[in-house]
C-alpha cells in the first residue's frame, strides 16, 4: 500500500467524489486506497462502487506511504500520528477550510513544511499562493462520462432548477422574490438528474464557491445557461468561465436584477445559449486534462516513497 486518501464515511457530495477519482485514477501508477476513518459499516456511497476503490477503515501502524488529506481535516498533517509518512493536502475548496477550523487554529497546517498541496481551482492555487504554500500542483476536477453522451435535444421547459443543500440568503430571497416555476435538484436518482437538466432552461447557483460546483458544470454540459454569483473561484474565470453578465453579487439590491435576468433567459433561451459555450468546452478540456495532472502527481509521490 502506498497510498491513503482519507474521506468522510457514506458522503456523497462533489468533494467526496473527487477523492474517489483522484484515487481510482491513481492506481493505475500507486497501490492507492481509501481510509474512511473510524467507520467499518457500509461506509463507501453505493454512488461511487463504479470506481472500483478499495478502501480500509483504520489507519494503518508504521505506515511511511503518501496520506492525503482532505482540506477539511487539513491540520492534520501536523498530528503526530502521521509524523513518519509523506502528506498532502488535496484542496477542493478552500473556504471550506476555514469553515471547518476555529479561526485560532486556521493556518496550522503551514507549520508542516514538507506538505505535498494539492489545488482543483485556480482561487485555491492563489489563495494558497498568498497563504505562503510554495509548490503547488494542479488537478483538473472532474464530472461523470454520462454527462458528455449525446443525446437528442428536446423540448425545454420554463423552469428554474436549482441546488437546495446549498441554500444562502440571497439565493432564498431571489427564489421568494421569482415568479417563475423553480424545482430543486434533490432526491433524484442519477438518471433522473440528468433528465431533468437536459429538459431545462436555466440553472441557478448563489452560492459561496469555495470550489467549482459540480451540479452547476453538470447543468451546463446537459444545455442549461445559468446565472450564478461572483465569488469565491466563480470570479476566476480560468474557474468558472461564464461571461460576467451572468454573474451577480450577493448583494439585495441585485435581487431583482437578477429575476429580471432570470425571465429575460426564459423568454430567449436560444439567444443566451451560445454564451455558456466556452464554459462547456473548458469542462470538457478538463477530462482529458485530468489522467496527466494525476500522473504527474503521482510521480511527485514516487520521488518521495
Amino acid at each position: 500500500m502506498d497510498v491513503i486518501a482519507l474521506c468522510p464515511a457514506r458522503v456523497a457530495t462533489g468533494g467526496t467524489e473527487a477523492i474517489h477519482q483522484l484515487v481510482a485514477e491513481l492506481n493505475r501508477y500507486l497501490d492507492a486506497v481509501i481510509l474512511y476513518p473510524g467507520d467499518d459499516t457500509d461506509p463507501q456511497p453505493p454512488e461511487y462502487a463504479h470506481y472500483n476503490c478499495r478502501y480500509i477503515t483504520a489507519y494503518p501502524t508504521r505506515f511511511k506511504g503518501v496520506v492525503i488529506f482532505p482540506e477539511i481535516w487539513g491540520n492534520n498533517v501536523c498530528h503526530e500520528m502521521f509524523k513518519d509518512c509523506i502528506k498532502c493536502i488535496n484542496w477542493a475548496g478552500v473556504d471550506v477550510y476555514d469553515w471547518h477550523t476555529p479561526p485560532e487554529f486556521r493556518g496550522l497546517y503551514l507549520k508542516a513544511k514538507d506538505v505535498i498541496h494539492i489545488a482543483q481551482s485556480a482561487y485555491a492555487a492563489d489563495t494558497l499562493s498568498k497563504r505562503g504554500v510554495e509548490t503547488i500542483l494542479r488537478l483538473s476536477d472532474i464530472i461523470g462520462d454520462e454527462f458528455f453522451e449525446p443525446f437528442q435535444e428536446e423540448e425545454r421547459n420554463d423552469l428554474v432548477l436549482y441546488n437546495p443543500a446549498k441554500m444562502t440568503p440571497f439565493e432564498r430571497k431571489v427564489i421568494n422574490a421569482s415568479p417563475f416555476n423553480l424545482k430543486p435538484i434533490t432526491g433524484m436518482s442519477r438518471h433522473d438528474v440528468i433528465d431533468t437538466l437536459r429538459h431545462g432552461k436555466l440553472y441557478i447557483d448563489f452560492n459561496v464557491f469555495s470550489g467549482r460546483e459540480r451540479l452547476l458544470r453538470e447543468a451546463v454540459m446537459c444545455g442549461c445557461c445559468a446565472l450564478v454569483s461572483m465569488s469565491g473561484c466563480s470570479a476566476y474565470f480560468e474557474d468558472v468561465a461564464i461571461p460576467d453578465r451572468y454573474k451577480f453579487e450577493m448583494i439585495d439590491w441585485n435581487v431583482e436584477v437578477v429575476v429580471e435576468a432570470m425571465k429575460e433567459i426564459l423568454d430567449n433561451y436560444e439567444e443566451h445559449k451560445p454564451a455558456f459555450d466556452i464554459y462547456r468546452e473548458s469542462i470538457a478540456a478538463d477530462q482529458v486534462r485530468f489522467p496527466d495532472d494525476v500522473k504527474a502527481i503521482a510521480e511527485a509521490f514516487k520521488e518521495r516513497l
